[in-house]
This record gives C-alpha cells, sequence and structure tokens, in this order.
C-alpha cells in the first residue's frame, strides 16, 4: 500500500506564520513560516512516511468563485508584510527539496487537492491531506484522509470516515450541506442568515440535504426560520456552490510525477543561507536521506560512467595529467577543506569533455590545480570565489584563468573563466538557491546523482554541457558584457577582500559585552518594577497581556493571536507610561548583544585574528552586496550604541588608520541622469544641497528661506520617490495629512517634470515587457507586473521604478571597487581594501600611504563612469570605523 501525502501550503504557511514569533535570517528577510513548515513537514515524514508528496498553493485571489460572488472571502485581511515574500520563498524550498508543487490559475488550493485526491487514491494508495481549513473534511472518504492542524504547529486531528461522525457530529456528505446553510464568516460565504451550526445540522439531520430541507419547506418548524429560508434560498444555493470543492480539475499528474527527488546540494546551502542549521539534520533523517542518495540516475545517465572515476597516481599523473588539461576547456568541481576564506583541496574533479580524473590525499594541492587552470584553455566551475580562494587569491597575473582578455578581437578567448551560477543569477536574480538541481533544469542537462563522489563527478560532466548555453543565454539577454565588465571581475575582488579580513580589538569586545548585558538585566528589572510582575519580556503574548490589561494602556493594534506589541505599536505608546521607553532600550540593547556581540568572538579567526565576513554576490535582486558571517552591512550607524560597536574594528598591525570612501547621495545623483531632469541636473552641476533645493523648489521659496524641517520633508520625498512612495507612506513617514502629502508629490512632480515622465516610462516598460534594467544592462524580471491583484502589481510598479535606480548605483560601486583593488595592486600598496557597505568602502592604510590612499580613493570613485552630474565622494579618516564618518 503506498501513501501520497498532499499539503495545502497556503493553510500550513499561514499557520506556521501565526504560531512562531518572528524570525529572520542574517540577511534581514522574513523566515518564521517558512521554517515552522519544514518543522511541520519533519513531523510529518516521521509520522506518515509517505512514497508520493505534492503541495497546492493558491494562485492569486480571483477564481471561478469570486465570479460567481465577488465577495467571496472579501473579508480577508491582506496577508502581513513579514509573511507575504515568506510565499516565494516556501516555493523555492519545496523545489530544492524536489517536491511537487501545484497551483492553477482560477482555482484555489483545495480544488487541486480535491482532484489530486479522488484521482489518485485508491485500493493501493491512500491519501493523507495535510490542512488548516475543516472545509477539506468533505474529502473524507475510504481512501482518503485529514489531517488537521489544531493548535500550533505540531498538534494534528486526523480525521477518517470513521471517526468524523463521533468529532463533529455529521459526516463528510454533510459538510458541504452545513456550509450551505450557515455559511462561512472566515471565507465570506453567506449561507441563510440566522441559520447558526446546530439549526444546520437539525434541518440536515431531517432532511437529508439541501434539496430535502427546500422540498420540505412546509415542515420546518418555526415561522421565522422559515420565512429566513424561503427568502434566502438563492443564496442557500449560491453557497453551496461556492463551498464545494472541485475534484474533477483535468490536472496532468500521475502517482510518478509526486516522487520526490531532493538534492543536498541545493536544499542544504539553501537552509544554511535561511539560518536553518537545526532543522536540517532532522529533515534528512525523516525523508532518509541518510542512508540513500534520492537521485542515483539510471543507465541511460549522462554520468553513468563516472560511478566509480577513476583514481590516478601521482606516477601516472605526471606523464597523463598535462596532456588532460592543456588547451582544453576544463570543468572542475571540489570539496574543499578549512574555513572561509581560508579553503584548501580536499578533492578535486576535473572533466575535460571526454574523460574526467580526480585528485584527492596529497594530490589534491594548491598547485596542481593552479597548474591545471592555467594551462586550460577555459575554466568552468560552479563556485569561483572559492576557486580562487583555494588556489590562494594571488595577483591575476598569476591566475591566467582570471584575466579577461577583453581587448581580443576573438570572443571566444574575452572570458576564461566560466561561473555557472554566476551566470544563472544574472539571468534570474530573483531565485534564493542557485545549486546544481536548479543548474541542471535550468540548462537542460540530466540531473546529477545526489551525494560524495557521484555528485562531484557528475558536476564535472554536468558544466561541459551547461557553460555553452549559460554563455548564450546571457549574450541573448544582453548581460554578457555586466558578467565579464564588471561581475567576472568582482569575484577577484570580493576574495581579495575576504582574504583581507578586519581586525576587531577582543578585549574592548568583551567590556562591551559586560556593559551590555548589565544594561539589559537593568532594563530588565526596571520593567518588572513597572509592571508590577516578572514575565518573558521577548513574549509578544505576555507582553501584551502588560501593556493592555495589567497596566490598561490604549490598544492600538490587534493580531490573530492577539495584541500587536510591534515597534510602531511600542513607538505611539511612549508617552502613555514609562514601561515602554524601557521595553524599546531592552529590544534595543538585546538586539545588538545576541545579533553582534555574541557573534563575533566566534568569528574571530585564531591565527589572523581579523573577522573575515562572506560577501555575497548572488544574493539580491538589485545587484546590491550583501554580507554575513557576521553580516557587517546591517550594524546601525546612526545610533550611539550602533556606533560603539563599530567602535571595535581598528587598523590592524602594521596598518595606522581606517579609511572610508563614500558616495554622496549616489541614488538621487543617478535618477537625475536617468531621467535627464534640467532642475535635478543643474542642482548638482551647481553643488546645490539637493534637499534644500528641492524644498525651494516645492515650496516657492528661496534656498535660504528653507527651515530645517521644511528640508526634512524635501528628504523625504526626495529619497522616497526612488521608491515610489505613496501619499499614504509619505503621510505615515512626516507626520502629516495625506492631503498634504499629496500636494507635496503633485508639487515635486511640477518642479521635476521629466523624474514623472522617468517613472512612467519605466511601469509602461515593466507593463509591455515584464523587465526593467539598469544602466549597465542588469536585468530584473517582474512576473507580478500584469497581475490582478492590485497589492502584487503595485509592488512590482514600484520596483520597476526602482531596480534601475538601485540597480545602476550597485553596479557603479562594483566598478569602483574593481578599479580601486586593482589601483592598489598595480601601485604596489601596502594599503588594501577590506570592505563594502552599501555605497561606503573601508581600507586599512598606513601613515605613510594615507594621502595618497585618500587621493587615489577619490580620483577612482569620482572617474569610474561619467554621468550628467558628477559623483562626489567623501573621505574620512580614524582609527576606528565609529569615527571615520
Amino acid at each position: 500500500m503506498s501513501k501520497l501525502m498532499i499539503i495545502d501550503g497556503s493553510s500550513l504557511l499561514y499557520r506556521a506564520f501565526f504560531a512562531l514569533p518572528p524570525l529572520n535570517n542574517a540577511l534581514g528577510v522574513p523566515t518564521n513560516a517558512v521554517y515552522g513548515f519544514l518543522t511541520m513537514l519533519t513531523k510529518l515524514y516521521d509520522e506518515i512516511h509517505p512514497d508520493y508528496i505534492a503541495v497546492a498553493f493558491d494562485k492569486g485571489k480571483e477564481t471561478f468563485r469570486t465570479e460567481l460572488y465577488p465577495d467571496y472571502k472579501g473579508n480577508r485581511p491582506n496577508a502581513p508584510d513579514d509573511l507575504r515574500p515568506q510565499f516565494a520563498l516556501i516555493r523555492e524550498v519545496l523545489e530544492a527539496l524536489g517536491i511537487k508543487v501545484i497551483e492553477e490559475e482560477g482555482y484555489e488550493g483545495d480544488d487541486i487537492i480535491g482532484s489530486l485526491s479522488k484521482s489518485l487514491g485508491n485500493a493501493d494508495t491512500d491519501v493523507y491531506i495535510i490542512t488548516g481549513d475543516r472545509d477539506s473534511l468533505q474529502l473524507v472518504d475510504e481512501y482518503s484522509r485529514v489531517l488537521l492542524t489544531k493548535k500550533g504547529i505540531s498538534d494534528m486531528l486526523t480525521v477518517t470516515p470513521d471517526t468524523m461522525k463521533e468529532i463533529y457530529g455529521y459526516g463528510p456528505e454533510l459538510v458541504i450541506e452545513m456550509k450551505s446553510l450557515m455559511g462561512d464568516s472566515s471565507d465570506n460565504i453567506p449561507g441563510v442568515p440566522g441559520v447558526g451550526e446546530k439549526t444546520a445540522l437539525k434541518l440536515l439531520n431531517q432532511f437529508g440535504s439541501l434539496e430535502g430541507v427546500y422540498d420540505n419547506l412546509e415542515a420546518v418548524s418555526g415561522k421565522k426560520l422559515k420565512e429566513r429560508l424561503t427568502e434566502n434560498k438563492d443564496l442557500a444555493f449560491l453557497s453551496r456552490e461556492l463551498a464545494t470543492i472541485k475534484t474533477d480539475m483535468d490536472l496532468p499528474y500521475t502517482l510518478d510525477d509526486f516522487v520526490q527527488h531532493a538534492h543536498t546540494t541545493e536544499f542544504i546551502p539553501l537552509f544554511d543561507k535561511l539560518g536553518f542549521h537545526a532543522v536540517t539534520p532532522r529533515l534528512m533523517r525523516a525523508m532518509g536521506l541518510e542512508e540513500s542518495a534520492t537521485n542515483t540516475g539510471d543507465s541511460d545517465s549522462l554520468f553513468a560512467d563516472f560511478a566509480n572515476p577513476p583514481e590516478i597516481t601521482w606516477q601516472e599523473k605526471e606523464a597523463f595529467v598535462p596532456s588532460f588539461w592543456q588547451d582544453k576547456v576544463i570543468s572542475i568541481a571540489f570539496e574543499a577543506a578549512g574555513t572561509s576564506p581560508f579553503w584548501n583541496p580536499k578533492v578535486v574533479f576535473i572533466s575535460n569533455g571526454d574523460d574526467v580524473i580526480r585528485l584527492d590525499g596529497d594530490d589534491a594541492n594548491r598547485e596542481t590545480v593552479l597548474c591545471a587552470c592555467n594551462e586550460a584553455k577555459a575554466v568552468i566551475t560552479t563556485d569561483s570565489k572559492m576557486l580562487l580562494e583555494m588556489l590562494g587569491v594571488m595577483a591575476p597575473a598569476d591566475i591566467a584563468i582570471y584575466t579577461a582578455a577583453s581587448n581580443t578581437e576573438d570572443e571566444a578567448e574575452a572570458v576564461r573563466l566560466y561561473d555557472v551560477t554566476l551566470m544563472a543569477y544574472l539571468a534570474d536574480p530573483t531565485r534564493i538557491n542557485y545549486g546544481i538541481g536548479y543548474l541542471c533544469e535550468r540548462f537542460e542537462v540530466p540531473a546529477v546523482p545526489d551525494g560524495g563522489a557521484m555528485e562531484l563527478a557528475g558536476t564535472a560532466v554536468a558544466l561541459q554541457a551547461m557553460y555553452g548555453p549559460a554563455a548564450e543565454l546571457l549574450k541573448e539577454q544582453q548581460l554578457w558584457d555586466l558578467y565579464k565588465d564588471v561581475e567576472l571581475p568582482l569575484v577577484y575582488t570580493l576574495a581579495v577582500m575576504e582574504k583581507n579580513g578586519i581586525y576587531i580589538n577582543p578585549e574592548r569586545l568583551q567590556a562591551l559585552r559586560q556593559r551590555f548585558t548589565e544594561e539589559v538585566e537593568t532594563l530588565r528589572q526596571r520593567i518588572y518594577e513597572e509592571a508590577g510582575e516578572t514575565f518573558n519580556i521577548n513574549s509578544p503574548k505576555q507582553l501584551g497581556h502588560i501593556l493592555f490589561e495589567t497596566l490598561q494602556l490604549p490598544v492600538i493594534k490587534k493580531t490573530k493571536t492577539g495584541y500587536s506589541t510591534d515597534a510602531e505599536v511600542l513607538d505611539m505608546l511612549r508617552a502613555e507610561h514609562p514601561i515602554v521607553e524601557d521595553i524599546l532600550a531592552y529590544r534595543t540593547v538585546a538586539k545588538l548583544l545576541s545579533t553582534y556581540i555574541d557573534g563575533l568572538e566566534d568569528l574571530i579567526n585564531p591565527d589572523t585574528k581579523r573577522i573575515h565576513t562572506s560577501f555575497n554576490q548572488m544574493v539580491t535582486a538589485t545587484g546590491r552586496l550583501s554580507s554575513s558571517n557576521p553580516n557587517l552591512q546591517n550594524i546601525p550607524v546612526r545610533t550611539e550604541k550602533g556606533k560603539e560597536i563599530r567602535g571595535l574594528f581598528l587598523p590592524g598591525e602594521g596598518y595606522d588608520w581606517l579609511v572610508s570612501a563614500d558616495y554622496s547621495q549616489i541614488e538621487l545623483r543617478v535618477l537625475a541622469h536617468l531621467s535627464e531632469d534640467p532642475a535635478l541636473i543643474k542642482a548638482f552641476n551647481d553643488g546645490m544641497d539637493i534637499h534644500r533645493f528641492t524644498a525651494a523648489e516645492v515650496l516657492g521659496k528661496s534656498p535660504e528661506e528653507v527651515t530645517s524641517e521644511e528640508r526634512s520633508h524635501a528628504k523625504a520625498v526626495n529619497f522616497g520617490i526612488i521608491y515610489g512612495i505613496s501619499d499614504f507612506g509619505l503621510s505615515r513617514d512626516l507626520g502629516i495629512t495625506r492631503e498634504a502629502a499629496k500636494n507635496y508629490i503633485s508639487l515635486y512632480f511640477s518642479r521635476y517634470p521629466k523624474v514623472k515622465a522617468y517613472m512612467d516610462a519605466m511601469v509602461a516598460m515593466a507593463h509591455e515587457t515584464g523587465t526593467v534594467r539598469t544602466m549597465f544592462g542588469r536585468l530584473r524580471a517582474l512576473p507580478d507586473i500584469n497581475s490582478r491583484n492590485f497589492n502584487r502589481r503595485s509592488f512590482a510598479e514600484r520596483t520597476a521604478m526602482n531596480t534601475p535606480i538601485q540597480g545602476t548605483a550597485a553596479d557603479i560601486i562594483k566598478l569602483a571597487m574593481n578599479k580601486v583593488e586593482a589601483r592598489l595592486r598595480d601601485g604596489g600598496y601596502t594599503s588594501r581594501l577590506l570592505l563594502q557597505v552599501h555605497d561606503e568602502l573601508v581600507l586599512e592604510v598606513t601613515n605613510e600611504e594615507k594621502d595618497a590612499v585618500e587621493a587615489l580613493l577619490k580620483e577612482c570613485m569620482e572617474s569610474v563612469v561619467q554621468l550628467a552630474v558628477p559623483l562626489i565622494v567623501d573621505v574620512h579618516s580614524a582609527t576606528t570605523w565609529a569615527d571615520v564618518k
């Protein structure tokens, strides 16, 4: 007997979101719903041991039911802001796990579940439906049971035909009939007004069905009830149609489509990126991935010949290896030893398109791999940065594969290093993961065997079939120059920066830890005194009880789980009670302590005594870099305590200064260039204070008459315009009426008409092509730009306005990093590049080179690209990172 498990994806994701407290990964991405979903999935695997699995999702709010009744589900609020991005994320996670996801335009997930359960459930296949929606109880039959989430994410109620009547008082056949009469407030199904569950059950027990009720109206007891039924007959039958889950959708699936094909090389890196370290081994055990590979291929596989790739001795290599790679296009897949960024080769597989060799043990040394790379015609890999770090991050001249002869007439020689992962990212920058499973699917290459040597050998072979289509794709999408001239050189720059690291003073770190710990404890005791009792300050439920029941503070906002105690609510309650200010202070210090102080000590390299952050080149859809382990880009810069953390970072031994070079208002300057607005261009070219100038233009004043508050308002508008700010958002940010905000935006566009024209053109282009581009050709697809869902469409339109500006700024800073690093290297400077934080570069500089490096920075960064307005760079130096601004 086989088992098919069908999960109601939308229902379980909502359930998980509200069951768990807020959770973000190191990059700030909300992840609590996805984490909870995976926790439930692990439990389900342990308990059910399914042979087949599918996850069904709703696809938009518009379905055949809304065509029948426009108010269907019309009372449901929009998904919370932190939940919305997790729908795309869970799809990405499920894809990496090899779990089939199904969604159909015009239908709900329930309809997919119903159709699959009825078509695939039989005497040989038991169906397990996992949901939080009692509507699905109508699907219970001899082959299908429903597991209903009851509480949180761990407790489920199993409902079968034998147990349903005992639990609910009626069987599956009456679920739809009950909804027809009593309606459903959660779905806004009207039913018959005034008829509740007891009355509906009584009528159906008496007359058997909805038709039976209306065929025997005269026998219904109670004049008022009879009138209600008579007057609302149409509503009752409409409600039945709305409540009925379709079971006859024409879905082209068989059981074999729901066999899981998980790739550990896809989901393990993805889980690591999301911070799901604890759930990975539990889920793998539950899925049985430790005992056997999930995708071993077959005799027809491209990799069948490499199940046991040859291991050759050093003597054989001396005679054989050079001819294996010399003047060949080779692909390299490897497992590295050590810690980032100090990788060493452990196991290396090299394919030349015809054969594959394996180097391990003493043979897998840096010199051998470097020799292969330098003598090859070109090298293909999935992680060029780690490869460069493994090779020692020497000067590009010493790593021939990295030296792209961009001035050659032969296009084939222009690039000698093909990073297929990086190429896939440029083609579709909205994904979270670009593992080998996805790459095989994307470039239509047979799937790689999962696990160990088989996977590495298979990857080396698969890359030979991928790099050509990947390069052609980039050329078709006009992304080749971006790859060749910006992103590929950046790989080396980032590898150098990661290897450099940044020094942190351990004694200062310990002292700050002690002080922050004492401050947290002082605040905790003060909060207990103000509350009159002890409680878990980190629990929204307990905190809500204290604030709104014990202390009787005014309730600002409620959630499905109780009182909201988010930052916005607490900010509005500051004046109501001293405890609020202390809670906000407690949260700030506790977060800095747990996020930064506690984590930094463990990340100090014992050999270099420095912290070596990882720069992520393939995370953001706009092209901006991020950093992790630790995330040095998110240390608060405007708060005193954030500055104290930055103050821990100092010049290392042999260096005297930290120098910061920061682009001034780069996104506004990019906007001026792209929009070609003459007033904006003139203001920048004349060296005006752009925010004061904008306030003067909008308010009809001279710049000298503009007050600090008026300048502040103009600043909010200047930066808000870049992100497609609405009158509602501006009114909230500035504390003014929505009408006043609307007028301000209108006046702004009247003074800068070409800015408005540019924004409109970007949105129109996105509607027409489904994409937008930066000045350097970086591409971003906007699949929701023509969505019928207003919120999705509006978000896509704002993204269409913002991406060309923010993405162009990201491209400029990348070009600047490459230019600065090259100038420092070619000039033989001791000073070196350490960090990139948004629009800022941080360097470690000696006394002797300080003036020259500051001048070099300013010249490189300001001249890296020519815009219609000048790029201005502010350069500062100090002996701590906190003091450079």
